[in-house]
């Protein structure tokens, strides 16, 4: 989507201190020497760069990682499952993101605040990208870890400082309910435009939409847990309102510079050295077998042999030996992909083969493989060509399988929901690496330290509700 070209990690700095000058403060039209409030476009600018650089950083590393995108190239202790107990923190999502947004939305709620607030966008409209912003990340969070804190988050202006956990169920339902909430509060037609918006640059049509999505992914995660559910809520979407075309996409921009470039090539070139990670061979196999023509966005060639060469997962590698990530997901400026269409015509397929709702499953599923195609640049011709193999050809009886493979492949860079979905749906079948210490691949991470040293109760009590402990192994609830 369209991008607001500017270097937000400057601007991020400039709203930390609330006293410089800068003249996008004096293009909001207030004195940047004395600022009387945040300005909420900074702090959504703000907001929208720490989520994004928590979730595509090293949990989506992970994800793609155990979902075999990824494999690293040197220290391999991560895709070996070497981790102990397999602990991350989600401290700096709910202290920074989070809170950011939770600010917004009290900025623009209190009556004492909300004129000012308003000089940055139509109060309703920034509230309701706010909660949209947060059911994303707690969506993220839920997935990764399972019960966490959440009615209790982000209150610690109430004296909250040791929240108490609710279980992922419990916050499946107050994320559907938040997403209700402000699909209904947003007004596309709002004289005052949102600004600081990183991601659709204030177009509100382009939040509803994404909302809408929103809703479908979390809606079709409850399919293997709770049907009834899952039905009901997809039955009343209106996929219509949700992404439809290869265009409508969900998207975070990121500069040639150090500090804001892209999480993956921070971590393969700024920090390691252009070897940390390879695509791995599980995938590159797979696209090669099916003659996919996704795979030069997917990966490059390998530096030696001018082929594509993926390297088998856990085994260390000479990068110039192997196909590491592609550019259009991997290079400085590549931009973090959030939600893309592919996704939601997946869901529909699946809806339709469930029998959530009417059409032709057949008909969804290569709407969704000829948008995923689409996105990475792949013509007509070759989109027709792929389909019609019989090895990608639809077919009712096997319809776990060929969807949840295609997914897999249609959600490539984009660890935390490419692992979510093949926890859910098992497909394709994956294995650990012939040096792995686990026989299984994690199917969550572990609570982080910092946890059980300053809100032990509460997190001792969420890890008795997990069956085998607080363990990288063991499952969240919708993972049946």
């Amino acid at each position: 989507m369209k991008f607001i070209n500017y270097k937000w990690f400057s601007f991020l700095a400039i709203v930390a201190v609330l006293a410089t000058s800068c003249s996008k403060f004096e293009e909001m039209n207030i004195d940047p020497n004395t600022p009387k409030t945040v300005p909420t476009s900074g702090l959504l600018t703000q907001a929208q760069a720490n989520l994004v650089y928590n979730f595509n950083g090293e949990l989506a590393q992970l994800g793609s990682q155990y979902v075999q995108h990824f494999t690293q190239l040197e220290y391999t202790y991560k895709s070996n499952y070497d981790e102990g107990e397999g602990r991350s923190s989600f401290y700096s999502a709910y202290l920074g993101g989070l809170t950011d947004l939770q600010e917004i939305i009290r900025l623009n709620e209190d009556e004492a605040t909300k004129s000012d607030a308003g000089k940055f966008g139509d109060n309703e409209n920034q509230i309701a990208v706010a909660k949209i912003l947060q059911t994303w990340a707690f969506h993220n969070i839920t997935d990764v870890w399972g019960d966490v804190p959440y009615t209790d988050a982000l209150r610690g202006s109430d004296d909250i400082i040791a929240p108490k956990y609710d279980t992922q169920e419990d916050i499946y339902d107050g994320l559907i309910a938040e997403l209700d909430a402000a699909i209904a509060m947003i007004n596309p037609s709002a004289l005052s435009d949102l600004q600081g918006d990183l991601i659709f640059d204030g177009d509100m049509n382009m939040w509803k939409a994404f909302a809408e999505s929103l809703r479908l992914r979390i809606a079709m995660r409850l399919s293997e847990v709770d049907d009834t559910k899952a039905n009901s809520l997809i039955d009343d979407a209106d996929f219509a309102n949700a992404f439809t075309t290869s265009a409508q996409y969900a998207e975070f921009q990121h500069l040639a510079t150090e500090d804001e470039a892209n999480p993956l090539y921070i971590d393969n070139v700024i920090i390691g050295g252009g070897d940390y990670f390879a695509t791995a061979n599980t995938l590159v196999d797979a696209m090669v077998a099916l003659n996919d023509p996704r795979l030069p966005a997917y990966a490059n060639l390998a530096a030696n042999s001018g082929t594509y060469v993926g390297l088998e997962i856990g085994v260390t590698g000479d990068a110039n030996d192997y196909s590491l990530p592609g550019d259009m997901y991997a290079e400085e400026t590549a931009p973090t992909v959030i939600l893309v269409t592919a996704e939601i015509l997946f869901i529909k397929a699946e809806a339709a083969q469930r029998g959530y709702i009417g059409g032709s499953a057949a008909q969804f599923y290569n709407d969704a493989i000829t948008a995923s195609m689409e996105y990475n640049g792949v013509d007509a011709a070759a989109i027709a060509t792929y389909i019609a193999q019989p090895e990608v050809a639809y077919n009712a009886t096997n319809w776990r399988e060929l969807i949840g493979t295609q997914k897999w492949l249609a959600l490539y860079a984009q660890g935390i929901n490419a692992w979510a979905e093949w926890r859910r749906l098992d497909y394709p079948v994956l294995t650990p690496g012939a040096f792995a210490v686990l026989t299984e691949i994690p199917r969550r991470r572990a609570y982080p330290s910092d946890e059980y040293a300053t809100n032990n109760a509460n997190v001792m009590s969420a890890a008795a509700n997990i069956p085998g402990g607080d363990k990288f192994t063991e499952k969240v609830w919708w993972d049946k």
